[in-house]
C-alpha cells in the first residue's frame, strides 16, 4: 500500500479548523508527513469577515492577516515544523490539484461544503477524508466496495489509517434500470450471483462482516437509507484507481445524505 507522504489540510471558512487540523496533525504524528495548508476563499460561497478584509481596492482579503491566523491555531497543536500556509481566492479543487497533481502519496483533508467537495471528490485521484462531525476517534466503519474496486487495499489501507477500527463490509451492486429494456436485460442474474460469490469470498478472507446491497439505479438508495439507520464514525468509498469517476456519483450521494466523516480513496 502507498504510504502518506504530505497532507493538504484544505479550508474554505474557520467554522471546522479546529476539525481540519486536529485531524491533519493526528494523520501527521503517525506518517510523519510534510503539511501544506489550504485556505480558499470562494466569493460566491462565502462573506470576507470585516477583520480579514484589505484596505486595498484590488485586494479583497488580507491574505497575510489570514497566514497569521492560520498559524497562530497551529501553535495550539503540538507539531514541530511549521506548515506552508497557502490562501488563495476561488477555485478550490483546481487549487488543491495543483498542490497534488498526479502524487499518490499526498492526502487531502478538508471540511464539507456541498459544492466545494462534490467538484474534489470529481477532479482529485488521491484520498480524500471529508469532515462532517467533530468525531475525535473513528471506532465504527462502513467500508464500501463493489466489483471494479481494490477490496483487498481497501481494507489494509482501513486498517492502516484506522488500526483499532472496526470494519463492516457493504458491497454495492447496481444495474441500470431502463423501461426500455427487458427486466432480464437490466439485471442480468449470472452476474448478480458472480457477484454475490465473490463478496463472500472477500469476506472470508478478510474476516469481516458484510451486507450485498442490490440497487437498481446508480444512487445507492437503498445502502443510503441503511446507512442513516446505523451508528457509523465514517464512511470508506472504496474508488477506482484507473477511473475514479466510476465511484464518484455514489461518492456525492452518500456525502449529501450522511452525517457522519467519509472517506473516498482506492
Amino acid at each position: 500500500m502507498q504510504s502518506v507522504k504530505k497532507i493538504i489540510a484544505v479550508l474554505n471558512d474557520f467554522t471546522m479548523i479546529d476539525e481540519v487540523l486536529g485531524k491533519t496533525f493526528s494523520f501527521t504524528q503517525k506518517y510523519h508527513t510534510i503539511v501544506e495548508i489550504l485556505y480558499v476563499h470562494e466569493r460566491p460561497l462565502f462573506e470576507i469577515p470585516d477583520f480579514f478584509r484589505s484596505g486595498e481596492q484590488e485586494l479583497p482579503l488580507d491574505k497575510e492577516k489570514i497566514k497569521a491566523s492560520i498559524l497562530e491555531k497551529v501553535n495550539t497543536f503540538d507539531f514541530e515544523k511549521t506548515p506552508v500556509v497557502f490562501v488563495k481566492i476561488d477555485d478550490t479543487a483546481d487549487r488543491v490539484w495543483a498542490l497534488a497533481r498526479e502524487d499518490k502519496e499526498t492526502f487531502v483533508i478538508t471540511g464539507y461544503h456541498k459544492d466545494i467537495t462534490q467538484k474534489l471528490v470529481s477532479k482529485l485521484a488521491q484520498p480524500i477524508l471529508v469532515l462532517k462531525s467533530n468525531t475525535q476517534t473513528y471506532q465504527k466503519m462502513a467500508l464500501i466496495v463493489d466489483a471494479g474496486s481494490p477490496s483487498a487495499q481497501c481494507i489494509e489501507r482501513a486498517k492502516s489509517y484506522f488500526p483499532q477500527i472496526d470494519i463492516e463490509l457493504f458491497y454495492d451492486y447496481r444495474y441500470i434500470v431502463d423501461p426500455t429494456m427487458e427486466a432480464d436485460l437490466q439485471n442480468v442474474q449470472i452476474i448478480e450471483e458472480a457477484q454475490k460469490e465473490a463478496f463472500e469470498a472477500l469476506k472470508e478472507e478478510s474476516g469481516l462482516e458484510g451486507k450485498f446491497f442490490i440497487d437498481g439505479d446508480f444512487l445507492g438508495t437503498q445502502m443510503s437509507d441503511y446507512l442513516q439507520e446505523k451508528d457509523f464514525d465514517i464512511l470508506y468509498v472504496c474508488s477506482h484507481p484507473d477511473d475514479f469517476f466510476v465511484s464518484d456519483d455514489l461518492s456525492i450521494a452518500l456525502l449529501e445524505d450522511v452525517i457522519c466523516d467519509m472517506l473516498v480513496a482506492n
